[in-house]
């Protein structure tokens, strides 16, 4: 081969081998961001969907159960009245009475819209479609045993039509199909969506979202391969044509250049072809360091991108997957062999433990370290990024522990919350300077050390793990929040419902009883009207730390409505749920509740009545054990008040 092909040769190899790598990187990093972003619209979706689908059930149900409440407590009239107020309200279409009679009433007094005719699918505890025909509505039934021995069955729907499909569909920013064996689907949206999951949990439900399609982005970058390609052909072809030069200068400087001196430059004498051949390959050397300071640059900007790609998936609340990502991508930018996140454990507040891990990290467990001790834990309780080189396990005077990775090089950068104490309002834990975790790098390629440049891109990814962090636990927060009271603390209406239908199916499954309080503070509409609702809400304040203060940690207490509370005992018969109905009403008697009213402070001596009820005794359901406590605790106010009842 002629020196003029081989200096082509070279040339080509030097410049398009690092253009096609990076357009090969670039067409997967597009090709793994489209396949994220169309998972995460699906899943997104799917969830929404469901949820939304949920929400809907669980208000369906809790209408039919207040407007049976309603009739229990009220007649046929406050039934009526109650019905009528949650179609109103828009809460369902329509309420269904079956075996209510009354003075004034028609046999079927139904409220709202007419129960079509069709498949319903039952909003109870396992609410599926069965498959028999298009479904026409959601329902769910709640009974009411009348005093005369009939039963009244309530039956509150939401009607199955083309407007129910389209609000779901804003809800969830996706196009729904219903299938339902119908011969004319009920549909909603572009039925060509790029991407179609389902969903069967309350509906047969087929849900398409957008699916991106990089196609001419593939294209654009192959075109602008070729046309680097063909400049780059080009510009070899005209430098080989040009040059000349004896071998030893050329090895001599080849030499330079290999080991990275691109700085050298060949001696130029006179105007001979040794001169021409100088002046040739000192071109080249320029020309091929522009280039690489050109590929820095793209490196750098690509490292921008790759950090935005990090400010997209902090959108999850996968907290474990998105360290993942995160750390996935941080390795592919800085060029490393393994990686972990590790984050502040939850119970233990000096100790960082692995959340995310990637390569060959030389621990059998998930590595986890004390803050100060070992070299991760060292640089996490300074809060400092570190960077360099790990000799013989030490690495800045900081020893290697046994239960973290073993490595060659090392850059570390921590992460901290937006409040620097040791657990913020979302329970995150975090150590005295506001340290959440640790990123880190081990293994750079090749065996080069990791650089000052790197430090910089981990601060990036390391800013996406802590919003993400944090995201995760103000959303858990808020969940939290959705299913309390706000004046009382105790769990709200919501998650009595919840937690009631789970202990009964406990009990039913093991044969082991649960026992249920419910309290009502006596004469409290008198303190309302006597002192003013806001002494009314001190009370109701004071009772609640006083009922938390008699029952166990296990034990859940729950805010009912108005004065009236809930205790739910799990593994308790009736006479231990006895004994704490007496404990405490005692405590509620016994000391009179100190409040502030518009005349200063103010001692009132209150009391309560507690009916008491029995899983697996008294009732098998939740809301048969719901009725049974009510009953009993109407016992106990007709015997005098300030005393409690078991149900019979």
């Amino acid at each position: 081969m002629s020196l003029r092909s081989r200096l082509t040769t070279a040339f080509l190899v030097v410049v398009l081998g690092p253009v096609l790598v990076g357009a090969v990187f670039v067409a997967a990093v597009m090709s793994h961001l489209a396949d994220s972003r169309g998972d995460a619209l699906a899943s997104s979706a799917v969830t929404t969907v469901d949820s939304t689908l949920g929400t809907i059930c669980e208000r369906i149900q809790a209408s039919a159960a207040v407007v049976a409440l309603s009739h229990s407590s009220g007649g046929s009239a406050d039934a009526i009245d109650m019905a009528q107020l949650v179609v109103d309200r828009r809460v369902v279409d329509g309420v269904v009475f079956t075996g209510l009679q009354d003075a004034g009433a028609t046999p079927s007094p139904d409220v709202g819209a007419e129960a079509p005719d069709g498949a319903w699918v039952d909003c109870g505890e396992a609410a599926a479609y069965a498959g028999a025909g298009p479904i026409v509505a959601l329902g769910a039934q709640a009974e009411v045993q009348n005093a005369d021995g009939t039963v009244s069955v309530f039956s509150a729907f939401r009607v199955v039509d083309r407007g129910f499909l389209d609000r779901i569909a804003n809800v969830a920013d996706a196009d729904l199909v219903l299938l339902d064996g119908r011969s004319d689907r009920l549909q909603v949206g572009d039925v060509d969506a790029g991407r179609w999951d389902a969903t069967d949990a309350f509906l047969p439900l087929h849900i398409g979202t957008v699916a991106t399609n990089v196609t001419p982005m593939y294209w654009t970058l192959a075109a602008m391969v070729f046309v680097s390609g063909l400049c780059a052909m080009g510009l070899a072809a005209w430098l080989a044509r040009s040059t000349t030069r004896p071998l030893h200068e050329l090895a001599a400087a080849a030499e330079r250049v290999s080991e990275g001196d691109l700085d050298v430059r060949v001696p130029v004498h006179g105007r001979d072809e040794v001169a021409h051949l100088a002046l040739a390959f000192n071109r080249m050397t320029a020309q091929t360091q522009a280039y690489v300071n050109a590929l820095t640059a793209s490196r750098d900007q690509m490292r921008g991108q790759l950090g935005r790609l990090g400010q997209t998936l902090t959108a999850t609340l996968d907290l474990d997957r998105i360290l993942e990502v995160i750390l996935d991508t941080a390795m592919v930018t800085a060029g490393a062999e393994a990686g972990v996140v590790m984050l502040v454990d939850v119970d233990d507040a000096d100790q960082l433990r692995q959340r995310a891990g990637e390569g060959d990290l030389g621990v059998a467990q998930p590595a986890t370290i004390r803050l100060g001790e070992g070299i991760v834990g060292s640089i996490a309780a300074s809060g400092a990024p570190a960077h360099g080189r790990i000799v013989d396990g030490v690495f800045d005077g900081r020893r290697r522990a046994d239960t973290e990775p073993d490595a060659r090089t090392i850059v570390a950068v921590p992460f901290e919350g937006r409040a620097p104490a040791e657990t913020d309002e979302a329970g995150a834990p975090r150590t005295e300077s506001g340290v959440l975790g640790v990123l880190v790098l081990y293994n750079r390629i090749a065996g080069d050390d990791f650089e000052p440049g790197d430090v910089d891109t981990l601060r990036t990814f390391a800013g996406q793990a802590s919003v993400a962090v944090e995201n995760v636990l103000l959303h858990r927060q808020a969940q939290r929040l959705s299913l309390t009271d706000p004046l009382t603390g105790l769990w709200n209406y919501r998650f009595m419902q919840t937690s009631l239908r789970r202990e009964a199916e406990r009990a039913r499954r093991y044969q082991r009883p649960s026992a249920l309080l419910a309290i009502d503070l006596d004469r409290f509409k008198s303190v309302n009207d006597t002192y003013g609702h806001p002494v009314g809400d001190q009370v109701l304040t004071e009772l609640a730390r006083r009922i938390t203060g008699q029952i166990r940690e296990v034990d859940l207490a729950f805010r009912h409505g108005g004065e009236e509370f809930m205790v739910l005992l799990p593994e308790t018969d009736a006479d231990g749920a006895s004994a704490v109905a007496e404990r405490l009403g005692r405590s509620v008697a016994a000391r009179p509740f100190k409040v502030n009213d518009a005349s200063g402070g103010r001692e009132l001596r209150v009391t309560v009545s507690i009916g008491v009820a029995v899983l697996g005794e008294h009732a098998d359901t939740a809301n048969d054990v719901l009725a049974a406590a009510d009953e009993a605790l109407y016992a106990a106010k007709a015997a005098g008040r300030d005393t409690w009842r078991v149900a019979v």
